[in-house]
């Protein structure tokens, strides 16, 4: 294993100037600074106190890392990880990192710097895969929560997305639709391709077939939502879908406002079912069926998790939590206004 004196002889500095950069204790000018960088990649150094396992300080802070703050998913999420972390002592810092893989990577190098004592990944997509998996090796706490990653060595907190893809189907299956289309979320996010297979499947199941047509990506976002509704309310009538499955509530309103705009009346003439239950889908004017994703347990158990592997170190296994999720269903699948909700074992 490298040491700080051979991250010094391949920088070309000193063993001090080394360590100022570790511990960020004194101004390296950016040249030097760049160097000895270089140096800890290409050696791929790892500081002897995190391979021991020790920690030389806490910050009492741990960081939330969520691909889009804006998105009323999160803040759930986020109210949990503050009200447990508060029991503790713990302050949590949110990171907003629209889902690009260098801001991620930025934002767990805080791991490395000493800022923070640990990370939620809210955002795991399969490229970060190995930046995860390292920083793990090297001995920093990290809990991947909401998006699941295959095959993924550590802690992880999900909810039961391939369920909620069976409850949607199954559930508009039942209601005698036949032609059943379903928007899928950000490409490569194995929440969307989980509720993805649980669709297909209960329409194979059922013996329908699913039509390329009728997957279409909304982003899990309004406006490609938008877009992508009126793109298949202009399919020719016999395969024009007459039910839409939205992987958000987000994008759900989207397919409500195309709806509205192109005088398709909902749900007479189209059933549309979202995810997550948000606050606003139970409002009067939406009343919008819903797979109900428990955002503020996954936080609450992803905090709870990280904490305690804080506390007691490298696990000698890792655990993965995955939360029921329910089929609430109200008006705009044609049901009665008044919800009820149809539990994962339905």
């Amino acid at each position: 294993m490298p040491t700080i004196k051979d991250i010094a002889s391949a920088a070309g500095v000193s063993v001090a100037t080394v360590s100022y950069v570790l511990n960020d204790t004194r101004y390296v000018s950016p040249d030097k600074k760049e160097r000895v960088l270089r140096a800890i990649r290409e050696l791929n150094y790892v500081p002897n106190a995190v391979a021991r396992g020790l920690r030389v300080r806490e910050s009492k802070t741990i960081s939330l890392i969520v691909s889009d703050i804006t998105n009323p998913f999160y803040p759930d999420v986020a109210k949990a990880c503050e009200d447990y972390a508060r029991e503790f002592g713990y302050t949590v810092n949110m990171v907003n990192t629209g889902d690009d893989p260098q801001r991620l990577a930025g934002a767990l190098e805080q791991l490395r710097k000493g800022k923070v004592d640990g990370a939620i990944v809210t955002t795991a997509m399969e490229a970060d895969r190995e930046l995860l998996r390292q920083l793990m090796e090297e001995g920093y706490p990290i809990v991947v929560a909401h998006r699941p990653l295959e095959r993924f060595a550590g802690d992880m907190v999900v909810s039961d997305n391939y369920r909620g893809g069976v409850l949607a189907a199954n559930h508009l299956l039942g209601l005698g639709h036949t032609r059943i289309a379903l928007m899928t979320g950000v490409p490569g996010s194995t929440v969307s391709l989980l509720r993805e297979q649980g669709y297909e499947d209960a329409m194979r199941e059922a013996g329908v077939e699913v039509r390329p047509e009728w997957l279409i990506s909304g982003e899990a976002k309004y406006a490609p939502s938008f877009q992508a509704t009126r793109a298949l309310l202009q399919l020719p009538q016999d395969i024009r879908p007459t039910a839409v499955i939205n992987i958000s509530d987000i994008g759900a309103l989207g397919i409500l406002d195309a709806a509205y705009d192109l005088g398709v009346e909902v749900p007479g003439e189209l059933a549309v079912v979202g995810f997550d239950d948000l606050f606003i889908a139970a409002s009067r004017c939406v009343q919008l069926t819903t797979v109900k994703i428990p955002r503020y347990e996954i936080g609450r158990t992803a905090t709870e998790l990280l904490l305690k592997r804080i506390a007691g170190g490298k696990p000698e296994r890792s655990e993965l939590l995955t939360l029921p999720v329910e089929l609430v269903v109200r008006r705009t699948c044609g049901s009665q206004t008044s919800e009820y909700n149809v539990s994962e074992e339905t």
